[in-house]
């Protein structure tokens, strides 16, 4: 950055383009400016007269330019369009309303039939299977799915760009107003259409006198309108419509409707508020809005295309060549119905006749007084070039630049005569002033002129400071002082000026970076400030604001010496070539020491068995790269100083914890105390486990005998396995029961126990040695005779006396026990509690307990 000081009529049905272009590229009018009064010498070529466009840009296109596209024998001719639809890709669709047919004009000019068999109906489909019953307004969504209001079949029709034909809501023929979804909802002579960027389709219900509102699932209902017809602004639903035809949004969701009944332009807010923005009409039609907020509106009563500025204002855009007519007057227009504006801001209409006419309305005009002879006007630059070959005198000419937003209208005075004396060009130089320059060190000395036609140039003395380029603009290259001097030529009009020269002494700024500073400690060692210049060549100097907190050297060493806040600056002084640089400052912190921490783990209460070796880890923060560690136990200094701690001999209850040490400042800084861990120590537990039989003694061969094994201090979830002579037996029980053991077998169990701090969790059991012994056969009486006599009187049953584990039962015939005994040590003497029974015949059962098993049958009694 441097720094200076200076010392034809066309009827039938018609379907309009009204060329405009897109906004993004044309957002404001035209405003044009010529350089005015030219006398020019006869027989001498003149410098073209270029415009001066300070606003929009203008089209380079021919104004009022007409050309038909279509119709005329051009594809064949068409009966009434009322529906006109365009895309951003120059496609141009329209709706042919009593041949129910639906046509496209693609960019190339070709014309194809899109829906439609020609056939009334209302069949869905694809392209040429669908079939409409008068179709009328179009309207394209942002995908490209273009909308039919399907008007005698009071349906929404939906094509899609692949040209698949469907019914979005409506009931075929259905007569009504009824809100639903789909086919569920009825109209009354839909027309005009518009859709937001939702894909929500706004329709004007014509014979209801309402706007409906449909969403891209179908579901039909009431925007606005009462149903009454009248003119009521107001709330939508109490707001009344006239024969409604029309509708379009704008970019903030207002919805505008021509209301053709009431010849009235009327505007829906997205709150639902209702008025009246312009009256006055003639029957409107279609309308569409540009993105300027713009209102185009096709006026089918009187043949014009009317343009309602945002403002409300009405004007004349195209139409019938009336006094009154602001835009093209050659064009008349046959029933104007069907609007739409293409992405390039292109207005197109249609027409009840039998063409598809163009109009370009942008470019330039000029009044119909004629240019003298030689000089030529071209409507596409608004430059006026030539040879003037007569003598004319100084006229007044009128030129308007037109673009979709607007136009501009100037004068310029031309007149050409046999000589000419050329008017002085004095040039004005500014006397030395602060000049600022570009960021791209352009200098801008601004001389200034009485001729305003020819331009003025400059050069520059010394090239090492400053150079004039192709281009004609002087730029800085370097400190120093340059004289420049401005020149200007002459022509038909003025004479050459005579150069003024002034001299530039050009300075360089510097320019000066200063980082933030990072907030500092109060052990920082000393460090420099980092500030740099644009020049080098000038030294910075540096001060700090507040000395107790940090000192600045001269070189920019910062100097720590408390806590506290300094702002420290750097500055850089001038000479004949460089300007003072801006002071930059930055903000220095100085902290307190940081404290370390640190926290240890396992956490809380850590458990283990009385003896076990345990480890506790710490993790420090801010504890520097020499840090050490004090462990404690119950308070008392214990272990190493590393960061883990290791001990075999901690007993229940016994608290842990830690400071650690940051040795890296200029003093050491101690960490607080840690969280504290604690532990629980389990004694270690020695299992034990008996077994014990529950026959002492011997063993009836064949009889149970079961083993019980016994642990004073099982653990968790004992298993169990029971051994005979070595070899695994029995379940997971501490009962193990046998009747098949044979004398001299040995019995033990192991037991496994889960659980903390167990020594021995496999242990053995003690061993048992049965003695076993084999029955003797029993042989049972079947007749007894208890009478006294000294002979058979009891019922002695051989291989019972020594049996003391069996059961014998003898029963009545009535099933009643008469007699019971466990073992047999007694025979039974035939009575029943000291009574004698009576003879006869008894049932016994007799349980051996041993391989004889169950013995069973009948005993007599003989008296």
């Amino acid at each position: 950055m441097y720094r200076m000081f200076s010392v034809a009529r066309i009827t039938a049905f018609l379907l309009v383009s009204l060329s405009f272009y897109a906004p993004n590229l044309f957002a404001q009018a035209p405003v044009i400016k010529y350089t005015t009064p030219h006398l020019y010498k006869i027989n001498k070529p003149i410098t073209p007269l270029v415009p001066a466009n300070t606003g929009g840009a203008v089209p380079a296109t021919i104004y009022g330019q007409v050309s038909i596209k279509a119709g005329r024998g051009i594809f064949g001719y068409f009966s009434t369009v009322t529906g006109v639809a365009a895309d951003k890709n120059g496609n141009v669709f329209f709706a042919d309303w009593n041949t129910n047919k639906i046509y496209k004009i693609n960019a190339a000019g070709s014309l194809s039939v899109i829906a439609g068999s020609g056939a009334t109906g209302w069949n869905d489909g694809l392209g040429p299977k669908a079939s409409f019953n008068q179709p009328d307004a179009l309207v394209l969504d942002a995908v490209g799915n273009l909308y039919v209001g399907d008007q005698s079949n009071n349906l929404i029709r939906k094509i899609t760009p692949a040209g698949l034909v469907t019914t979005l809501a409506g009931t075929p023929n259905g007569v009504g107003a009824t809100n639903g979804t789909g086919s569920n909802a009825t109209f009354n002579g839909p027309r005009g259409m518009a859709v937001d960027n939702a894909g929500n389709v706004y329709v004007a219900d014509e014979a209801n006198n309402l706007i409906r509102k449909i969403t891209p699932a179908g579901v039909v209902s009431t925007y606005a309108g009462s149903g009454a017809s009248g003119a009521e602004n107001g709330a939508s639903n109490s707001a009344s419509f006239n024969t409604p035809t029309g509708v379009a949004l704008d970019t903030a969701g207002n919805l505008y409707v021509s209301d053709s009944g009431n010849n009235m332009i009327r505007k829906i807010t997205p709150a639902g508020a209702v008025s009246t923005i312009a009256s006055g009409f003639d029957f409107p039609r279609e309308l569409r809005v540009d993105g300027t907020g713009n209102i185009y509106v096709a006026e089918q009563g009187r043949n014009f295309i009317k343009r309602v500025s945002p403002s409300g204002a009405v004007a004349i855009v195209a139409g019938t060549g009336r006094p009154d007519a602001s835009g093209v007057k050659n064009i008349e227009f046959n029933s104007p119905i069907g609007l739409a504006l293409d992405g390039n801001g292109n207005p197109y209409v249609g027409e009840g006749g039998g063409d598809v006419i163009k109009i370009v309305l942008t470019g330039y005009t000029i009044n119909h007084v004629p240019l003298p002879s030689g000089l030529v006007f071209d409507p596409k630059t608004g430059i006026i070039s030539g040879k003037p070959t007569v003598l004319f005198p100084p006229a007044v000419y009128t030129i308007t630049a037109y673009n979709s937003y607007g136009s501009s209208t100037t004068t310029i005075t031309i007149g050409v005569a046999g000589s000419v004396t050329p008017q002085s060009s004095v040039i004005t130089f500014s006397s030395p002033a602060i000049v600022n320059i570009d960021v791209d060190d352009i200098l801008h000395p601004n001389a200034t002129s009485t001729n305003a036609v020819t331009p003025i140039t400059y050069t520059s003395s010394n090239p090492a400071v400053a150079i004039v380029g192709a281009d004609g603009r002087i730029k800085a290259v370097a400190p120093g002082t340059t004289v420049i001097t401005a020149h200007q030529a002459g022509n038909d009009d003025y004479t050459a000026a005579e150069q003024v020269s002034q001299t530039f002494t050009v300075m360089k700024n510097q320019e000066i970076t200063f980082p933030t500073l990072a907030d500092k400690p109060t052990c920082s060692a000393d460090f420099a400030a980092g500030a740099t210049s644009s020049n080098s060549t000038i030294s910075l100097t540096y001060v700090s604001s507040n000395t107790a907190v940090a000192t600045v050297s001269a070189t920019g060493i910062v100097h720590i010496v408390g806590a506290g806040s300094a702002t420290i600056t750097a500055s850089q002084s001038g000479n004949t070539l460089y300007n003072p640089a801006t002071p930059k400052s930055q903000l220095l912190t100085v902290t307190p020491p940081v404290l370390p921490s640190v926290t240890i783990s396992p956490t809380g209460v850590l458990g283990g068995c009385d003896g076990l070796e345990v480890k506790y880890t710490a993790d420090a923060q801010n504890a520097g790269n020499n840090a050490t560690y004090q462990w404690m136990v119950n308070g008392q200094n214990s272990g190493d100083h590393s960061k883990t701690f290791t001990s075999s001999a901690l007993h229940t209850g016994d608290i842990i914890t830690c400071v650690v040490i940051n040795n890296d400042g200029c003093v050491p800084l101690t960490s607080p105390v840690s969280n504290e861990a604690t532990i629980k120590v389990d004694p270690s537990a020695t299992l034990t486990l008996t077994i014990s039989s529950s026959v002492s003694g011997t063993i009836t061969s064949g009889a149970p005998v079961t083993f019980t094994a016994v642990s004073p201090n099982t653990l968790n979830n004992p298993v169990y396995q029971w051994y005979v002579n070595g070899q695994t037996v029995g379940t997971n029980s501490a009962t193990f029961t046998s009747k098949t053991l044979a004398n001299g077998d040995v019995v033990n169990c192991n037991m496994t126990s889960g659980g903390k701090c167990i020594a021995n969790p496999l242990v053995n059991s003690n061993t048992i040695t049965v003695a076993v012994i084999v029955p003797e056969k029993v042989i049972i009486p079947n007749v007894f005779t208890p009478n006294g006599d000294g002979h058979n009187d009891n019922w002695y049953i051989v291989g019972l006396q020594s049996n003391t584990q069996c059961i014998v039962n003898v029963y009545n015939r009535r099933g009643v026990i008469i007699y019971h005994s466990v073992g047999y040590p007694r025979p039974w003497d035939g009575t029943s509690n000291g009574i004698t029974v009576p003879a006869g015949a008894y049932y016994y059962m007799i349980d051996t307990k041993n391989s004889s098993g169950k013995l069973t049958g009948e005993v007599t009694v003989l008296r």
